[in-house]
This record gives C-alpha cells, sequence and structure tokens, in this order.
C-alpha cells in the first residue's frame, strides 16, 4: 500500500484518545483557559460588588456606584432586555434568589451557564493537558443560547406589557 493511500485512510478516521495532534490541529487550551478566567471573574466580581437602593451596583469599600450603561435606558427612557442582569448576578452571588428573579428572571439561566463553565473549561484544560481531544458539544450550546434569547425577549416584553416580577 503506497503512503499516499495511508495518509487518505487515516485522514478519514475520526481521531481517537490516542489521537498524536499535528500543529494545525492542536486543540486551543488557550480558548478554554480564557473562558475559565472570564466566567471565574464575572462571578469573583458578582460576590465583591453590592446593590442599593434596588437599582445602584456599588464597588465594594469605596462605596461608589457604577455608572448607568445602558444606552437604551438612557436615550430612550425604556430597559433593555438584559437590563437587570448584573444586579441580579450580584443578588444570586449573595444568596438572594427571589430578588435576582425581580431584577431580571433570565439571569438565573445565564447565571447557570456562566457558573458550568468553570468546571467545563477546567475539565476541557484538564483533557488537552493529558493529551486528549476536547468535548465538543455544538448541540447544547445551540440549546443553551436560544434559550436565553426567549427567556430574555419573553421577561422582557411582559416588562413592556406591564407585569412586574
Amino acid at each position: 500500500m503506497s503512503q499516499a493511500a495511508i495518509d487518505s485512510r487515516s485522514a478519514s478516521r475520526s481521531p481517537s484518545s490516542a489521537t498524536v495532534y499535528t500543529a494545525a490541529a492542536l486543540p486551543d487550551w488557550r480558548y478554554h483557559a480564557i473562558l475559565l478566567a472570564l466566567c471565574a471573574g464575572v462571578l469573583l466580581a458578582a460576590t465583591l460588588l453590592s446593590v442599593r437602593d434596588r437599582s445602584d451596583v456599588v464597588l465594594p469599600l469605596i462605596g461608589l456606584p457604577l455608572p448607568e450603561l445602558c444606552t437604551m435606558r438612557r436615550l430612550m427612557h425604556i430597559d433593555c432586555p438584559g437590563c437587570g442582569l448584573t444586579r441580579c448576578f450580584i443578588s444570586l452571588a449573595h444568596g438572594n434568589l427571589g430578588e435576582a428573579w425581580s431584577y431580571n428572571p433570565a439571569g438565573l439561566w445565564l447565571f447557570g451557564l456562566i457558573a458550568i463553565q468553570i468546571p467545563y473549561r477546567g475539565w476541557q484544560l484538564w483533557r488537552i493537558g493529558r493529551g486528549q481531544r476536547e468535548i465538543a458539544l455544538p448541540w447544547m450550546t445551540v440549546v443553551a443560547l436560544a434559550v436565553l434569547a426567549v427567556a430574555l425577549l419573553a421577561q422582557w416584553s411582559l416588562r413592556l406589557a406591564g407585569v412586574s416580577f
């Protein structure tokens, strides 16, 4: 059997856990490390920040409120679908589920998605470090983001209609 035939046969097989990666096919450990750091940073920030008077997000130790960042609220004087997510995250990090729900019910789902990234990305980094391939779950990512989009738009529509949570 010629070398070209052997190369084409081996290229058509799916990679196993003992696959030796070429430089172009190496799993990107930086991608997982960056996502792990970002998600951990979001959860750490939510733990350190606090909410004052149900509207102000306050910096720790200094006690100064962060500026309003929602452009839609500043320009059009209505909340956007993501309004309340920061306060929701802070409330969840402090264990106030009811308060978190009142700020943005979809935030509970997003907080869960971010929290689950920490063990998942750590596991991916562990696998890559051992020379194993990444576990790809593209269908799960699409479903999770679709649920988040529907939840954000649904709660926003209900709030515009005057329903309070």
